[in-house]
């Protein structure tokens, strides 16, 4: 029974996705962000609701008095499609990155363009790093929220660091935009696992650690960053329910 409503649910999250620029299709016409953003927050909160009732999974915040309320970065684990949910409902309109080739779905492409987000060209090589980098530093000006995946991909629950390392765009962003930068931890995974059609009830946990202020070397922020993430991460693993 818990596979069957796992594949609802999928058909469900997909079809909402597709409806969700249609109504919002005014945000396309005008390239408004602020309606495009409000669109993204509702199909979240929607699909979260649908989630919990349908797959029993909910979630718990932990770490809320390290959630941002000023500009910064997040840095968060990727271990599901989930956090890339979930963010529009902790934060306020926080900024995406995503692959550009994304841009070409109709509707759904063209909703991504009209969002506030950072369409990343994965073999653009230095000239895409410094693309994301501008485009960061642009939303970082309107006081927005940048959210990374410093691995670049999701990561099975357990993915060691060889197969899965810390990217460099990560750094580069937080030498570059002079802005903290908020590690976050989870478990997704366990509940969602990646490339997994089903979904396992329980409480997903995702963790704000403490913020990494601007002013260490590259080396050294490198070191925190997966320390405080992997660290964490691995505490989660251990302590679901």
């Amino acid at each position: 029974m818990q596979f069957f409503k796992s594949i609802l649910f999928v058909i469900f999250l997909n079809l909402w996705g597709m409806i969700i620029p249609i109504l919002y299709f005014p945000s396309i016409i005008f390239q408004s962000s602020r309606l495009a953003d409000h669109g993204a927050k509702v199909w979240s909160i929607v699909g979260l609701w649908v989630l919990k009732k349908l797959c029993k999974i909910d979630f718990q915040i932990l770490g809320e008095q390290n959630i941002p309320k000023a500009p910064a970065i997040i840095a968060c684990k990727h271990q599901s499609a989930w956090e890339t949910i979930v963010m529009h409902l902790i934060l306020h309109r926080p900024v995406y990155a995503y692959k550009k080739e994304l841009r070409k779905i109709p509707f759904y492409g063209w909703f991504l363009y009209a969002m506030s987000g950072i369409a990343v060209d994965r073999k653009g090589g230095a000239s895409a790093l410094k693309e994301v980098i501008r485009q960061a530093k642009k939303f970082i000006a309107k006081k927005q929220i940048v959210v990374i995946f410093p691995q670049g991909t999701r990561v099975k629950v357990g993915g060691n660091l060889q197969e899965f390392p810390y990217q460099a765009g990560i750094v580069a962003l937080y030498v570059a935009c002079d802005v903290d930068v908020v590690p976050v931890a989870l478990n997704s995974g366990i509940f969602w696992p990646k490339h997994q059609i089903f979904k396992k009830p329980g409480t997903i946990k995702i963790e704000f650690l403490e913020p990494i202020k601007t002013g260490l070397n590259k080396k050294e922020f490198l070191e925190k960053l997966q320390n405080d993430i992997e660290q964490k991460t691995a505490i989660l693993e251990k302590n679901i329910s």
